[in-house]
């Protein structure tokens, strides 16, 4: 079934794949994380993820795909999903130059039908995936269903606390309610970090801590760990939040039948 924000997300995000690309190249971090795992994962992830030697893992939504290098560097079997094929394209060369042996398939998160059930011993999202997806619940079915039973379910996302501030320097002031979950339109170039008007569509979605939790849940998975971390803040965000968390990671594992 057609979902046309999904379909916009996309296309700017195909559009946007080569300036993206090249900030990655800026920040120097994909050619080394390989080796360097805690360049990409942080402590709490690494907890999980280190000791994952041989085991099949899936990434949804990989984005720049430094997570995905860094997990098969640690020695897993990596699926790369990603709903951009020209991020996959990017990150396809990228995984060549460094000897990585990286699946990579193109596909929304919320319909993996080109993925078994039962297929994975670890799936894996990350980064700012869930802003871009219209049905949370949907997504987490999904993951939960490729799962093996008793696999883990580990997600790493921007804190929602992040999301309800209007742009500004030196304060905070609030520019939508933490419940409005959307969807929330923009007009916009194919710049990503540093967003301007443009004529691509783009539509974020704002989800809830308690939405996540329960989209766990629901998708038969019991909960190991929720834990929020982190408290500086970047220029990209447009807001003083220091102190606030900047993310949420909620680790589970999928119930047996």
């Amino acid at each position: 079934m057609t979902n046309i924000y999904h379909d916009a997300n996309m296309t700017r995000w195909n559009a946007a794949a080569d300036s993206w690309g090249k900030s990655a190249d800026g920040r120097g971090l994909w050619n080394r994380c390989h080796q360097e795992p805690e360049l990409v994962l942080s402590p709490y992830e690494l907890r999980y993820l280190r000791p994952i030697t041989g085991k099949r893992v899936c990434v949804l939504g990989s984005g720049d795909n430094q997570a995905v290098f860094a997990l098969a560097g640690l020695g897993a079997q990596v699926t790369s999903v990603d709903i951009s094929q020209q991020q996959l394209d990017i990150a396809s060369g990228r995984a060549k130059e460094l000897g990585l042996a990286v699946r990579f398939l193109q596909a929304d998160v919320t319909n993996l039908s080109c993925i078994d059930s039962e297929s994975f011993d670890v799936v894996y999202t990350g980064g700012h995936v869930a802003v871009w997806v219209s049905d949370l619940q949907r997504y987490y079915l999904e993951a939960a269903r490729i799962l093996k039973p008793r696999g883990l379910f580990v997600i790493n996302e921007y804190h929602p606390f992040r999301r309800i501030w209007k742009e500004s320097q030196d304060s905070l002031v609030v520019g939508s309610s933490y419940y409005d979950r959307g969807p929330f339109e923009y007009d916009v170039s194919e710049e990503i970090l540093n967003a301007k008007p443009g004529n691509l569509k783009s539509y974020e979605f704002h989800w809830t801590v308690s939405d996540f939790i329960s989209a766990v849940r629901n998708a038969g998975c019991q909960l190991i760990e929720v834990a929020e971390f982190g408290e500086g803040f970047a220029d990209w965000e447009g807001a003083p939040m220091k102190g606030l968390p900047e993310n949420l990671l909620v680790v589970a594992k999928k119930c047996p039948r």
